[in-house]
């Protein structure tokens, strides 16, 4: 047990036994979910909603909890200024309020954005530590909250919305930019690569890999917009 909440540093073997595994319990679990509330009445997806609301709540507090109590919390790493950390608090509003800006956010953010932690997860402590189910579970709700915005909430992307979503992106790193370097952090990683394996490991250092990231969420989200592009009025 106190390997499971220690503090030890592991690197994270990706795509193994155990990572796939919970991927696909992610995937069983977000199945269930969108069928159950496509198939529900309104009661059944309002008492769904808060569930996942809940749990995302409970996955930050378990984990912000657990960083506190073993001294490893700091202002530098854990204010909710990621993208896939800020997106957390975000589906939560949207899925208990499902204002129509939310869900835009959550689709885009949470299937373009929050699938990739899931695929590549920033764990330092390994496969056996608490941290690697807390951040797969709470990404991959993030994920589930996105496909339900155009399942089950029937968001419906118009052509606009990848680019007020890549637009908010931008003001957003650039507001925090600043704010890193006040602090010394590197939220967004705008100041350096993430030190886990990720896509930006096959991008040139900084200040490119931030250049090239672009291209790369233009296309990502158009390619989001795609599946809708005969159903959403403009």
């Amino acid at each position: 047990m106190s390997q499971f909440f220690g503090t030890e540093s592991v690197p994270l073997d990706l795509f193994s036994p155990v990572h796939l595994v919970t991927m696909g319990v992610l995937a069983a679990v977000g199945v269930c979910l969108i069928r159950a509330g496509m198939a529900g009445d309104e009661d059944r997806r309002r008492r769904l909603r808060f569930a996942m609301g809940a749990a995302i709540l409970l996955l930050l507090g378990l984990r912000h909890t657990w960083k506190a109590s073993a001294g490893l919390w700091t202002v530098q790493n854990d204010l909710p200024l990621h993208l896939c950390a800020a997106m957390a608090w975000l589906t939560v509003y949207g899925l208990w309020t499902r204002h129509l800006w939310a869900l835009r956010l959550m689709y885009f953010f949470g299937v373009g954005g929050a699938i990739q932690a899931v695929l590549t997860p920033d764990a330092a402590h390994g496969i056996h530590h608490f941290a690697f189910y807390e951040t797969m579970a709470s990404h991959g709700i993030a994920v589930i909250a996105g496909v339900w915005a155009v399942t089950v909430e029937d968001y419906r992307p118009k052509a606009r919305d990848p680019w007020l979503a890549l637009g908010l992106m931008n003001v957003y790193a650039v507001a925090l930019y600043p704010l890193n370097r006040v602090l010394g952090s590197n939220y967004l990683y705008l100041i350096d690569k993430p030190p886990a394996a990720s896509i930006l490991d096959f991008f040139p250092d900084w200040p490119w890999y931030i250049l090239l990231l672009e291209p790369v969420a233009i296309g990502l989200f158009l390619a989001l917009r795609l599946p809708f592009r005969n159903s959403a009025a403009d």
